[in-house]
């Protein structure tokens, strides 16, 4: 069953395009056993802040990457935990490439390259080719083969 409603979907994809050409990113929360109170969360992706001031450590921008603060990812956990919601989907947008399940999106997805930092949730990658949404793809965490699998949107 997909966590996100088409509502949801197309607010993550007018996210996708207003950001264009940078990455976008958001978390959706929600009920864990409901659907149907899903919130999409935009947040800002600050890897351009992080290259222009640590180029050596983050040296790719935000056309090709994403970055949320840890700041904002507590506040979201925290008012998500108050209600008895959780992380559903994480989503970033791929502006100019498909929509894939990168090595980075594996290793900022893993604790210690081993579990899920948060367990349970699935990502969402939106490619974006000229303004356009061309594709997307859901990925969750397989505990079998310990990687990530494409599931059904």
């Amino acid at each position: 069953m997909t966590p996100l409603a088409k509502e949801q979907l197309d607010e993550i994809y007018r996210h996708a395009v207003e950001e264009y050409p940078y990455e976008c990113c958001g978390i959706v929360v929600g009920d864990p056993d409901h659907n149907n109170d899903n919130v999409v969360h935009r947040c800002e992706n600050i890897q351009n802040k992080l290259h222009e001031k640590f180029p050596e450590k983050y040296s790719r921008d935000a056309r090709t990457a994403y970055n949320v603060s840890a700041l904002e990812l507590q506040k979201l956990l925290s008012e998500a935990g108050s209600k008895g919601w959780v992380f559903k989907v994480l989503y970033h947008s791929h502006p100019e490439h498909d929509a894939y399940f990168s090595e980075e999106d594996t290793r900022m997805a893993l604790f210690d390259g081993e579990s899920p930092i948060y367990p349970g949730t699935q990502y969402l990658v939106v490619s974006v080719y000229d303004e356009k949404v061309r594709d997307q793809a859901l990925f969750g965490w397989d505990p079998e083969t310990k990687t990530f699998e494409r599931n059904p949107l």
